[in-house]
């Protein structure tokens, strides 16, 4: 069987359990075979409120958004002052990133010249879960699933149920990486329980959030 026909299986296997899916995701340190969200709804609620339904493509938006003040705040920020805290050059934020968002009505500009952010969205999701999968070489893919910790809560190896007896498991425990064994055949799939962590990265995770925009389940949250 082909990685990529058992990542497909394993999918199906967690939409019908309720998760919302996007495969291959990378943010960075690798691309995640399978990566699972838990959405906010009340954040969704927010963000379609807001008409934000753009996809933010880059985690450069949110480390603009660090020097926002929210939208109603008295606090004044200018193009001076954000290219003065932000290594993006003055051109390529104004004409790129900061029109995008005030397009897609991330952020208003006032007086013609202040920036402030329509947020309370943020972030949107409460849990993202990171996958690696592999057919053989459990070593291989574990070392990429602990990757995934710069914006996942969660990262799991995902393995055919018959490789089991090749797995060492006290590595896993000892590096909280999470183990799935998945037979394709019966539909069966059987997890270990790990502990939820704090992604390293908070650019990461809330770009990461933000491919599962566009699937069907998430238009209706927006609904």
């Amino acid at each position: 069987m082909k990685e990529s026909t058992f990542v497909k299986l394993l999918e199906k296997k967690f939409i019908s359990e309720g998760y919302l899916t996007q495969r291959e995701v990378g943010v960075g340190y690798g691309v995640a075979d399978l990566v699972l969200y838990k959405l906010n709804p009340k954040k969704c609620a927010i963000r379609r409120e807001n008409g934000q339904y753009k996809r933010l493509q880059g985690e450069d938006f949110f480390k603009i958004f660090d020097y926002l003040p929210d939208y109603g705040s008295r606090k004044q920020v200018d193009l001076d002052y954000l290219v003065n805290n932000l290594n993006i050059s003055k051109k390529t934020l104004k004409y790129h990133y900061l029109k995008k968002l005030e397009d897609d009505g991330f952020v208003k500009k006032i007086s013609g010249k202040y920036y402030y952010k329509v947020n309370g969205w943020m972030p949107i999701a409460k849990e993202v879960i990171a996958i690696e999968a592999k057919i053989n070489d459990w070593r291989r893919g574990a070392l990429q699933a602990n990757r995934y910790k710069t914006f996942a809560h969660k990262t799991y190896l995902a393995l055919p149920s018959t490789k089991e007896h090749l797995v060492d498991k006290d590595f896993f425990k000892k590096h909280n990486i999470g183990l799935i064994l998945f037979d394709t055949e019966s539909f069966v799939k059987k997890t270990t329980r790990i502990k939820s962590e704090v992604p390293l990265n908070k650019y990461k995770f809330n770009f990461a959030a933000e491919f599962v925009i566009g699937k069907k389940s998430l238009k209706e949250c927006f609904a």
